[in-house]
């Protein structure tokens, strides 16, 4: 099915883009490489490297599904570049769901996915004891279609129950993802054999700042507590900041159990009914999480500032200290504002803290953007269940859309980002391998192509400069001041390359940074665990507090890149998962609400329709051409918009459109539109919009 623009594209902490870009082929010997997308109809799509969309008819896909890897030889078509699967490279999916059936002795699968029913119907089933007919089921594929056969086939893997539950959803989307749901008995075992509190030999070699005050600040949600804040007079003039971050690394070592296992699983999974977690609850919500009150072991970075938020000095060290309070956003946003009322009374005796915390992060803030950090305007949703009832979706809303709210966010996610880079520049200094965040330069020929669709909104693009951090900067910096900006973020977003961990340092440019790693949340990703170890090694060898152990040299750099390009594509998987599951709750929540008409705005256009956003409840659904009324509508590539041949009329990113809800398709995460009635267009600059009118008076 076509996939909504990504609304999870900032991490909280970090502020950095977590998922860009969109490289999936490449061409070798001549042939273009890339990973097809089969539409319902039998048709598909290769998209190269280079930005170019194959297309490949139904009856020139071969044996190809949905998702493989493919070669295709290449012609030029009618409308665009054509092609032909010469060969299916590698498979994209190794299971499917569905819902079993049983007719007299045969069992097979009625799969969800279209792309896979239209094209073989029913899958038969090896061996299928258990499940009921009408059970919604994993199967593992274990015959693909080949030239010799056209047939699909698999064996039962798992009964996830009934159809209506959107539990057993979400059960389809991690048991297609593979995603680990059970730790092994070693790693339970050793979880269960880690002390709940500290003892004396863990203070050992640690300095104690047990009398600083420090605080957590967290989702109201939230269960374990990677990082803590605390600011006081430094000795320079200015305030010193210590960034105290979970020091995992004491009880998860090199090769132990929860240290495989970990590996294994990259990242927490965050989703709307469930966590994931790359760490036992143990570790995770006990003795490594930074809980109010109790005495626990963290790894920290000083830093030291002067008034103007000039860093001076900084310094690392193994500690213990003990967080005085839990806060959240919501809390920390009120006390900003000086609201204390009701429960917001216990935020009073840090109201001081706070303010001194947001200021110098506001400062922080100004120099990262002077040298061009991005931000790009893209919101993101957060799905409400019930809390007695968790098949109850209560509402779909816009995470931190309360400004209040987001400014709390920024607090905490600069002084996040200064950790990071301080750790960076460590690493950088000495020349020492580590695991970096890398984020690559954009591709000139995607910038020169976002260039060209940015023209039609009067947004002016120099390919070159923005290739650099302050010059895709100045793009977005124009893009905010029009109607339909998340919309084109978007672009951007979509031009920018993908980041990744790698032990080659090329730097960051969504950050504009040179030294930029993860080391602040390692609960919940591995290669903040690694820099960990990397680091108390070092400071080791210089004869500082790196509470105990890591004596011996770290793996070499090859391992080191095997780790991180693994933690790579485990982040990749855990966000396809999470993305999937919002959108499933998305359109489970508004499968009763077919034949209501709500107002939205156009938040992407494509050859086949255009999504629109909906600001209340906060979901993104499809207006097929066909749904666009009794007009004949043409897609123009190159200013993305819609053109009516009869009336004139043209839909862009931006415009604001009253829809029909016509379907809803939980088990396809698809909600369609039916277009009531044009509303306001996005504004234009003045030469722009009357170039648009006469195009659209000349048929587009």
């Amino acid at each position: 099915r076509p996939s909504a623009p990504p609304r999870d594209a900032y991490d909280p902490e970090t502020g950095e883009v977590r998922e860009i870009g969109d490289a999936t082929g490449h061409a070798v010997d001549d042939r273009i490489i890339g990973r097809i997308t089969v539409h319902p109809a039998g048709y598909g799509f290769v998209a190269t490297e280079a930005g170019e969309t194959v297309f490949v008819p139904a009856k020139y896909r071969g044996t190809s599904l949905d998702g493989d890897r493919v070669a295709v030889d290449t012609w030029p078509g009618v409308r665009g570049t054509e092609g032909r699967v010469s060969e299916v490279l590698a498979r994209g999916r190794a299971r499917l769901t569905g819902v079993l059936r049983r007719v007299g002795r045969a069992v097979y699968l009625e799969p969800d996915d279209p792309r896979i029913s239209s094209d073989y119907g029913r899958v038969s089933l090896e061996d299928a004891p258990l499940g009921k007919d009408g059970e919604a089921v994993v199967i593992e594929i274990t015959r693909y279609p080949d030239a010799a056969r056209k047939e699909l086939a698999g064996k039962l893997l798992k009964v996830l129950g009934d159809p209506e539950d959107p539990r057993t959803e979400i059960e389809k989307i991690l048991a297609c993802a593979v995603i680990p749901l059970e730790f092994p008995d070693e790693a339970l075992a050793q979880a269960a054999a880690t002390p709940a509190e500290l003892t004396v030999n863990d203070l050992a070699d640690r300095i104690d700042l047990r009398d600083r005050r420090f605080a957590t600040i967290d989702p109201e949600t939230a269960r374990d507590f990677d990082d803590a804040l605390c600011i006081e007079d430094g000795p320079h003039g200015g305030p010193r900041v210590w960034v105290a971050v979970a020091d995992v690394s004491h009880y998860v070592r090199w090769d132990d159990a929860l240290d495989k296992e970990a590996a294994i699983r990259g990242v927490s999974v965050y989703l709307p009914d469930r966590v994931i977690a790359m760490l036992p609850h143990q570790l995770s919500s006990g003795i490594c999480s930074l809980n109010p009150l109790v005495d626990r072991c963290a790894m920290v970075v000083r830093l030291d500032f002067t008034e103007d938020g000039d860093p001076v000095d900084v310094g690392f060290a193994a500690a213990v200290i003990r967080s005085k309070a839990r806060l959240d956003y919501p809390g920390v946003a009120a006390a900003l504002g000086g609201d204390f009322r009701g429960r917001r009374e216990q935020y009073r005796p840090w109201a001081s803290e706070l303010v001194r915390l947001d200021a110098l992060a506001q400062k922080l803030r100004a120099k990262r953007q002077a040298r061009g950090a991005l931000e790009l305007e893209l919101a993101e949703a957060k799905v409400v269940l019930d809390a007695d009832d968790p098949r109850l979706v209560r509402d779909v809303v816009k995470a931190k859309g309360d400004p209040a709210v987001k400014q709390a966010y920024q607090l905490v996610e600069e002084y996040m980002i200064a950790a990071n880079e301080a750790v960076g520049s460590f690493f950088r200094r000495r020349a020492a391998p580590t695991v970096w965040r890398v984020h690559a330069p954009p591709k000139t020929e995607r910038v020169a192509q976002l260039a060209e669709l940015l023209a039609a909104y009067g947004v002016r693009v120099d390919v070159e400069h923005a290739t650099t951090p302050l010059g895709m900067k100045a793009v977005l910096d124009q893009i905010a001041a029009l109607p339909g900006a998340q919309a084109l973020s978007f672009l951007v977003l979509r031009t920018l390359t993908q980041a990744v961990w790698d032990t080659v340092p090329v730097g960051h440019f969504g950050l504009a940074s040179g030294d930029y790693l993860h080391f602040t949340s390692p609960i919940r990703r591995y290669p903040d665990l690694l820099v960990h170890r990397l680091l108390k090694y070092h400071l080791h060898r210089d004869g500082h507090a790196s509470g105990g152990g890591y004596t011996k040299p770290p793996p070499a750099t090859p391992e080191l890149t095997k780790l991180a390009h693994a933690s790579s594509e485990h982040e990749r998987r855990a966000m396809e998962a999470e993305r999937e599951a919002v959108a499933m709750y998305r359109a489970y929540l508004m499968r009763d609400q077919v034949g209501e008409q709500f107002e939205g705005t156009v938040s992407a256009v494509t050859s086949f329709g255009a999504f629109v956003e909906l600001e209340s409840p906060y979901v993104e659904g499809l207006i097929k051409l066909d749904a666009l009324g009794d007009d004949r509508f043409a897609y123009d590539e190159l200013h993305m918009r819609l053109s009516g041949a009869r009336t004139g009329k043209i839909i862009e990113l931006g415009d604001r459109l009253t829809v029909e809800i016509q379907n809803v398709s939980v088990v396809r995460r698809r909600i369609d539109f039916g277009l009531i009635a044009l509303g306001q267009p996005a504004r234009r600059p003045a030469k722009v919009a009357a170039r648009t009118a006469g195009a659209a008076a000349a048929g587009g």
